[in-house]
């Protein structure tokens, strides 16, 4: 039996209006047309496939925005590569009990900044957890580096802040499905987002070499949480969302870059928790807490997860299959087109200016389904960009 087969409980509702699911239906989808170009959404970069002149990392990060990690694995990006580390003794696994101990930890800490890779989803979906488990202890603001900061109006995120969806223009990285469901579990749980990252008049010249670049960047980006931080009320607290080095609380590489964790512990004095979700992954298993590798320098990050890799069915990562979503085929209606198409789930009642709740890219004769959780959606097409 084929997973088309054995998928109950599904109804395909291909018309333009508004579909009411019938009795006993898991998932309702409600077709918005025919596919469109990339040009007519109004973000046609958002839709280009990797090309052959993109690094490895670039191609991994493009193919993983399109719902295609099994094509950012196959790329030889390092972050699907294992990593191992060493288990912290007696130390609980698995992605509920980790977030647990996470908000343990953090019940006397006034900031917490858990790292990301730009390319591997699950990290999101821990993020998305860790949301729900530190809203009880009093953290309130969400600050990502994704989302975009304005030199000179409200940013995004402030002008949608009345929005109960993430909108496409909030950030980057947040027009990834599993960022924009953190995002929208942020909103939900009413936290306030908050956007840090450096402006373009706080950016080093153009010509600066590296290391006055990541110096600039990083000062501005802890003087902006700084800013957030004086903002808030003397009970609220703080996470803050970074990727990757952003996180690290003591010099690094040979030139001893200062990052923003460690900037914004010497601009504030308040020593933050920091969760680290890159240096570690394993073969397999579930994630646990792991001792800091031996190669990294003391300190440099409070706390660290070990993720299994990601393993793939039909094109598409097992984690949001074991997270309760469910494979449900692409219509049919767009699969004749013959066409490589990138298909979106909407949530019902959410518009297209919103991030969708899934997205993939699929060629003629793939059987990749989407994944979504029980519910009605308006699904939509996209032609990809070309050159």
């Amino acid at each position: 039996m084929n997973w088309r087969q054995a998928i109950a409980g599904i109804a395909v509702l291909a018309s333009a209006c508004t579909s009411v699911p019938p009795p006993g239906s898991a998932v309702t989808l409600e077709v918005a047309g025919a596919p469109i170009s990339a040009e007519e959404t109004g973000q046609a970069f958002l839709y280009r496939l990797p090309g052959a002149e993109d690094p490895a990392g670039i191609a991994a990060q493009t193919w993983s925005m399109l719902g295609r990690e099994d094509r950012a694995a196959m790329t030889g990006d390092s972050e699907y590569l294992p990593q191992p580390c060493t288990p912290v003794p007696d130390a609980p696994r698995g992605r509920e009990s980790v977030v647990a101990a996470i908000a343990q930890q953090a019940a006397t800490s006034r900031v917490v900044i858990v790292n990301e890779s730009h390319t591997v989803t699950r990290h999101r979906e821990t993020v998305r957890q860790l949301l729900g488990a530190l809203r009880p202890l009093g953290f309130s603001v969400y600050a990502a580096e994704t989302f975009s900061n304005a030199e000179d109006e409200a940013d995004p995120v402030a002008q949608h802040s009345g929005l109960a969806w993430p909108h496409l223009f909030d950030g980057y990285y947040s027009r990834e499905p599993a960022f924009g469901n953190a995002v929208r579990e942020a909103k939900r749980l009413g936290y306030r987002l908050a956007a840090y990252e450096e402006t373009p008049s706080q950016s080093a010249p153009d010509g600066s070499d590296r290391t006055s670049s990541i110096a600039a960047r990083e000062t501005a980006q802890a003087a902006n949480l700084a800013v957030i931080l004086a903002g808030m009320g003397p009970e609220e607290r703080l996470l803050v969302h970074v990727g990757y080095s952003h996180a690290a609380e003591t010099p690094l590489g040979q030139h001893g870059d200062l990052w923003m964790a460690a900037r914004l512990k010497a601009a504030t004095g308040i020593d933050p928790l920091t969760v680290s979700q890159t240096l570690c992954s394993s073969e397999g298993g579930e994630v646990f807490l792991a001792l800091l590798p031996e190669d990294r320098p003391a300190g440099m990050v409070d706390i660290v997860l070990s993720h299994p890799l990601t393993r793939f069915e039909n094109g598409r990562p097992l984690w949001r299959r074991e997270t309760g979503a469910i494979a449900v085929p692409i219509p049919d209606q767009l699969r004749r087109t013959g066409q490589p198409l990138i298909v979106e789930a909407f949530l019902a009642g959410e518009p297209l200016d919103a991030v969708p709740v899934d997205r993939v890219y699929l060629e003629p004769g793939e059987d990749i389904p989407l994944l979504l959780s029980p519910g009605s959606y308006r699904v939509r097409a996209v032609v990809p960009a070309t050159g």
